[in-house]
């Protein structure tokens, strides 16, 4: 029971990249397509004309992402199954305008998410963070260190973790990232075990993420912060990391030294202000709230 309700939690979790797999006919994808006036409002543009922040995403009728703000301050988001009613809830404290604190937990009465990330900067960066998830009576930890290119931009983040309770750290996570300008085009997301608090390279092993064909559109996660976005990425699934890109990715391939590479295309519709609001079939569509 408790694997299965893991495997489900996980499907929960990867929502963020499959929901914007559309099933358009075109091919290659076009995503250079604008909605008409008439069809804006019923993609979820609703007329903004001006400043927005990302409140919903739909596939059909079920809202499958929820961001709750004032002023334009994101205090709270939902992840919902779009087959049941499992969901994960993040509660945002903020410190001096800054993301400080992120409690997610899922709705289940014997919680597997109930991650409380604790955040550190430097220099208006994230360089590190903190993780508890008492799990089961038992607490999990992560230490996370953030690495920055000697531009400012992301290049690295670790993260160790002591399992079961555990003094020593037991796993270790790095996830790589390659910037094309201020799109993530890659991130090679490995993964191993740690002997005495020393990672064991034999034990290794590397999955990687390749974004490409951006469009030149705003991408509307960069209406939320990049501070909620890094750290659900790492919870999360690491795939989900496109959406701290400016633009909107095209493609995503999953590189697995397992098997073959498995490409997902990705296709657009947008408003008049080059935001989308749907995708290329209108079944996953974006809602925003006027600032």
């Amino acid at each position: 029971m408790t694997n299965n309700y893991f495997l489900r939690i996980f499907a929960i979790l990867t929502l963020g990249f499959f929901i914007s797999c559309d099933n358009t006919t075109d091919d290659p994808p076009n995503q250079n397509k604008n909605t008409s006036s008439s069809s804006s409002s019923s993609s979820g543009s609703s007329g903004i004309t001006g400043p927005r922040i990302l409140e919903k995403v739909n596939i059909g009728n079920t809202t499958v992402e929820e961001y709750s703000s004032t002023s334009g301050v994101l205090y709270q988001a939902v992840i919902r199954d779009n087959s049941n009613s499992d969901a994960i809830t993040a509660t945002l404290t903020y410190n001096n305008n800054k993301v400080a604190k992120i409690k997610y937990i899922d709705n289940k009465s014997t919680h597997v998410i109930d991650h409380t990330y604790l955040i550190t900067y430097t220099n208006g960066k994230i360089t590190s963070m903190s993780m508890d998830n008492p799990v089961f009576n038992v607490n999990n930890h992560s230490d996370f260190t953030i690495f920055y290119d000697s531009n400012g931009q992301l290049y690295r983040i670790v993260e160790k973790k002591k399992l079961g309770g555990s003094s020593v750290y037991t796993h270790y996570i790095e996830d790589k990232f390659t910037f094309a300008s201020t799109n993530v085009a890659k991130v090679e997301h490995t993964t191993m075990l740690m002997d005495n608090n020393t990672p064991d390279p034999t034990t290794a092993i590397t999955l990687a993420y390749v974004y490409d064909s951006y469009d030149s559109k705003i991408n509307p996660y960069t209406t939320l912060p990049k501070e909620y976005l890094m750290v659900t990425s790492t919870l999360m699934a690491q795939v989900n990391f496109y959406m701290l890109s400016s633009n909107n990715v095209g493609n995503i391939t999953i590189q697995n030294p397992l098997g073959p590479a498995i490409p997902v295309p990705k296709t657009y519709l947008y408003d008049a202000q080059n935001y989308p609001v749907s995708d290329q079939s209108q079944s996953v569509k974006y809602l925003y709230k006027a600032l």
